[in-house]
């Protein structure tokens, strides 16, 4: 195949991908030694609290009222300030309902630049694919054997909820009118993320110990809630994952029998999203140099497809041959040396 027909082999093939629609669910991590050691060794997950979220915003929204005026009153008895309505019930009715619980993140696009940079540090973290059905499964569940779905976020311009429409006759708020409100919909900047949840409560948590206290709290602790490997259709490696942690989850992966990919990045075409550098998840099991590809380091995997296309190799005699010898024969006698020690090409 010359390099035309390789680069349109390519662009074909990307042009498939970024058409792709996904059933599974998507979970991007970093690869912080901790959720390394979780994941993959105590098969460990994080529900993570409203508070410990990434945005200010979130579970923060603007409380619309019939009368903004009296809303807004404060109010002072002998010296002492009291609340206005809206703080009270932004207590009330926001804080009071989130910190008992932990939100699962995940999305339906595995191949998000943005999100491998941003949710698994420089694409150094790794992806789970979980099953489309793994909300089933007994281990995420409650001990009752309450079922948590999975519910998409709404994406919206204006982040407000107004008190009135949702109050019942007596001016009460359901739990669920509330948690609709706040654990299902964020600001469209998210839009992008393409985020679905499962919340549940974190009395699920072996670990977790309900707050005596009366008054309202901020709990951002990490609880960790078992998870069975069962739930995993496939791990996915980012572009720039070290070797070392390659190793810990690919011998992982083998051990129990789970499919894992890597990423590449190729520069020269569009992402899904119209961006420049695309990302390709190809299945490791088929790369016909698996055993490198595991020992490469990051640098390997953003490339151009050009740069593929013209790949070949000349033999010969002589290392002064070499186009880049004159000039830096110290270092190209060196490089040299060095792999003939090591019995690599």
């Amino acid at each position: 195949m010359n390099t035309e027909e390789f680069c349109e082999a390519i662009a074909k093939q990307q042009e498939e991908w970024n058409s792709k629609e996904f059933n599974s669910f998507f979970k991007y991590f970093s690869d912080n030694k901790k959720v390394i050691e979780s994941i993959f060794k105590k098969q460990k997950i994080r529900f993570t609290q409203p508070r410990a979220l990434n945005d200010p915003l979130e579970f923060n929204p603007t409380f619309l009222f019939n009368d903004p005026g009296k809303a807004y009153q404060a109010y002072d008895l002998d010296g002492i300030q009291l609340p206005t309505i809206e703080l009270f019930y932004r207590v009330q009715i926001i804080e009071s309902q989130i910190n008992h619980y932990g939100i699962l993140s995940l999305t339906k696009i595995p191949d998000s630049f943005d999100m491998w940079s941003q949710y698994s540090n420089g694409h150094r973290g790794f992806v789970i694919e979980f099953k489309p059905d793994f909300f089933k499964h007994p281990s995420m569940k409650s001990a009752e054997g309450k079922e948590y779905q999975v519910r998409k976020v709404e994406y919206v311009e204006d982040y407000s909820i107004s008190l009135d429409e949702i109050a019942d006759a007596s001016g009460h708020f359901s739990a669920d009118s509330i948690h609709n409100e706040l654990f299902y919909k964020k600001t469209s900047r998210w839009k992008y993320e393409n985020e679905y949840r499962m919340v549940r409560p974190l009395t699920d948590c072996p670990e977790y110990i309900l707050p005596t206290t009366r008054y309202v709290f901020t709990d951002v602790e990490v609880y960790l809630f078992s998870f069975d490997i069962e739930c995993i259709a496939q791990i996915i490696l980012g572009a720039n994952m070290s070797v070392e942690n390659k190793k810990i989850i690919s011998q992982f992966c083998e051990n129990h029998g789970i499919p894992y990919s890597q990423v590449f990045l190729f520069r020269d075409y569009e992402d899904r999203f119209g961006k420049p550098t695309a990302l390709f998840i190809l299945l490791v099991a088929e790369l016909r140099d698996k055993g490198n590809i595991l020992i490469s380091k990051p640098q390997l995997f953003c490339s151009d497809t050009i740069k593929l296309g013209h790949q070949n190799t000349l033999k010969i005699k002589d290392i002064k041959e070499l186009p880049y010898y004159e000039g830096y024969s110290e270092i190209v006698g060196d490089l040299y040396e060095k792999l003939l020690r090591t019995g690599r090409s």
